[in-house]
């Protein structure tokens, strides 16, 4: 793609993130099927997961490409094939229109617009120690970022801009090559970011985890607009789940170099100054 279709790209059932050399796309197939999908522009596709069903009722096959021989970590052999199969995808740009258009191996057809332009700059910049800007304005830009590992047991990626929040983490803690392994973990998610003077909160949009899966909107074009957390709902010194959907964690300490926030059954989270 050309660096002019760099961004964060919904539709009304799709997600299409694209940097120049990842594109990580989540899919809604069905009602109750969600597909996520990470590619390396330059060899094709890393790992695919399926999660069937909803937050309640759930299963999911997943797998990943593990070393440069392409073998295959994967809980099913329907798995291993639908790596095979997304590597037929294509994304092309409708110009005319201005909608990124993501269209699977077996035709389905998602329109996309451009939610949030990714600069590539932004990934590398150095920020410097400005005591001029406000708490919100340091943690949206020290958090942007990406990472692509890769392992014999684990894919890990993630996109993160001013507005969203994409992870892709597909492991097995006892990867078997070309086999099967029931011991595994999936977190692939998107979600927008809201920072305010109280912390970060962020409203999970496509999620597909080992245990759940579900679609926040009916109509995902939803998640284009801003997230704006209530500031009333942070609470001092824990995490926080409110009616809004949002995961609040609230704002402990400032530094020069680093930002704490209160996580989850004591964990401490950091956002660092690069």
């Amino acid at each position: 793609m050309s660096e002019n279709n760099y961004g964060i790209w919904i539709g009304e059932n799709s997600v299409v993130a694209i940097t120049e050399d990842l594109t990580i796309s989540f899919l809604r197939l069905k009602e109750d099927l969600i597909a996520g999908i990470l590619r390396y522009n330059e060899t094709g596709i890393l790992g695919v997961a399926y999660g069937h069903g909803t937050a309640e009722a759930h299963n999911h096959t997943a797998a990943i490409i593990c070393d440069s021989d392409k073998n295959f970590v994967k809980n099913s052999d329907e798995a291993a094939d639908f790596i095979k199969l997304h590597n037929s995808d294509k994304i092309s740009y409708d110009e005319q229109n201005q909608k990124l258009i993501y269209t699977t191996y077996d035709n389905r057809v998602f329109e996309n617009i451009l939610a949030e332009k990714i600069e590539m700059s932004d990934f590398e910049r150095k920020n410097e120690i400005d005591n001029f800007l406000s708490v919100v304005e340091k943690m949206a830009r020290w958090n942007i970022g990406k990472y692509l590992e890769i392992s014999q047991k684990c894919l890990r990626a993630g996109i993160t801009t001013r507005k969203y929040s994409i992870c892709y983490n597909i492991q097995w803690s006892g990867a078997i090559i070309g086999g099967k392994n029931l011991d595994e973990f999936i977190y692939c998610r998107v979600g927008q970011n809201g920072y305010c003077e109280k912390g970060w909160a962020m409203l999970p949009t496509i999620c597909i985890r080992h245990h759940q899966t579900y679609c926040t909107f009916e109509d995902n074009l939803s998640s284009v607009k801003d997230y704006k957390p209530d500031e009333n709902c942070f609470v001092e010194d824990s995490c926080a789940f409110p009616a809004d959907g949002g995961w609040y964690w609230s704002l402990k300490k400032v530094t020069d170099d680093v930002i704490y926030l209160q996580g989850c059954g004591g964990d401490v989270y950091e956002i660092h100054r690069k």
